[in-house]
């Protein structure tokens, strides 16, 4: 798996692997680069999980094509350490996270046929130039699975049907309540007030400057209303700028990266999502852990989340979308209780730890059978 710091893949695996009572099942995660910082959530969530490093060089940067131009000359002694592993192991299966993992995974997927081997792809695929190089990318893979709806149907033009399956991510329901208990430092919702709160790295795909947009529009309406937008990344000068021209330095808040964000979550009123596309959105299943309604944009790996009307509200990915919404919840503070309920309760039935460790399971029964 890539690791370049502890981000949506990285906060979902560790839950997943912390949430095995199985003894049937016994797991080891491979780090491709080494990261001390995913590391270290590993072994707190997970402390019982083995782990392995194929490299103590660590990754230096956080975007796509920079990543491959470091991964690509170190590619054969990759394989090789890996291909020594799982020989001097005794393991039954191969699960590939992520893209990095699969193109040291690829040529051992090919002529290690006794071993089966899963990618599990976390983003949703669009048509692009390189089509043809993932086709024979996936080709050797015994399954090729999503970690949402969106994200499996992405992938059907790479593969055959019969190989492709969903996994979709889960919350650790337990620790989150605990965590939401906590005391946010430095940071009260106004009382009286009404709170938005988005969450996820500031990058232009998450569309934090729609909410910004909305949130002009709606600020001489609802002179109590703020924003907390958690998160960083290389959009927060771009942000910092809209934010001061529209004079909203005190309603709209950058609040960078947090620890602690279940205990904002439960301090805020009205979740909001603006991402035109996700794999499957840790931060919308957050929202909805916390009982939060939610207005969400339209979007592969984001809507499909929500029942939209029943557990929030899925609307077109503009300003004014985002703002009939966001109005509507303000307007209807009985609607936006029940949306709330509701979306607990969907999260508990489709989104939890257990549902998401229970389809791994199965994917290994899968597997022992063939």
């Amino acid at each position: 798996m890539r690791t370049y710091g502890v981000h949506g893949g990285e906060q979902q695996l560790s839950q997943l692997f912390g949430a095995n009572k199985n003894p049937t099942f016994k797991e080891c995660f491979c780090f491709v680069f080494k990261d001390s910082s995913c590391e270290g959530l590993f072994s707190q969530r997970a402390p019982e999980l083995e782990t392995r490093v194929l490299t103590q060089r660590e990754q230096k940067t956080g975007t796509a094509w920079p990543e491959l131009y470091q991964l690509l000359p170190r590619l054969p002694i990759l394989q090789f350490r890996l291909w020594r592993l799982l020989r001097g192991s005794n393991f039954d299966a191969c699960i590939v996270h992520g893209f990095q993992a699969a193109l040291v995974a690829w040529p051992l997927a090919f002529f290690m046929r006794n071993l089966p081997f899963v990618y599990v792809h976390r983003a949703t695929k669009e048509s692009t130039r390189w089509d043809s190089v993932f086709r024979v990318l996936y080709r050797p893979f015994k399954f090729v699975a999503g970690n949402s709806d969106a994200v499996m149907q992405s992938l059907a033009k790479y593969t055959q049907s019969e190989k492709l399956l969903t996994l979709n991510n889960g919350i650790d329901l337990h620790r989150f309540d605990e965590r939401s208990k906590q005391r946010t430092e430095g940071l009260e919702a106004e009382v009286g007030g009404m709170t938005l709160i988005a969450v996820g790295r500031l990058i232009p795909h998450k569309g934090q400057s729609l909410l910004i947009q909305s949130m002009i529009k709606l600020a001489a309406e609802y002179p109590r209303l703020s924003l907390w937008i958690v998160g960083d990344g290389v959009e927060r000068q771009n942000l910092s700028r809209l934010i001061k021209e529209a004079r909203l330095h005190s309603r709209v808040i950058l609040l960078g990266q947090r620890s602690d964000v279940p205990s904002l979550l439960n301090s805020a009123h009205i979740f909001v999502n603006a991402s035109d596309r996700e794999g499957m959105s840790n931060a919308v299943l957050e929202g909805m852990a916390a009982s939060l309604p939610s207005v969400v944009a339209d979007a592969p790996g984001v809507s499909e989340c929500h029942i939209s009307g029943v557990t929030g509200l899925v609307v077109d990915r503009t300003p004014d979308g985002l703002v009939k919404g966001i109005r509507a919840l303000l307007e209807d503070k009985k609607m936006a209780r029940e949306m709330g309920r509701a979306a607990r309760t969907r999260v508990e039935e489709m989104y939890s730890i257990e549902a998401n460790r229970n389809a791994f399971y199965e994917l290994y029964k899968r597997l022992q059978e063939n």
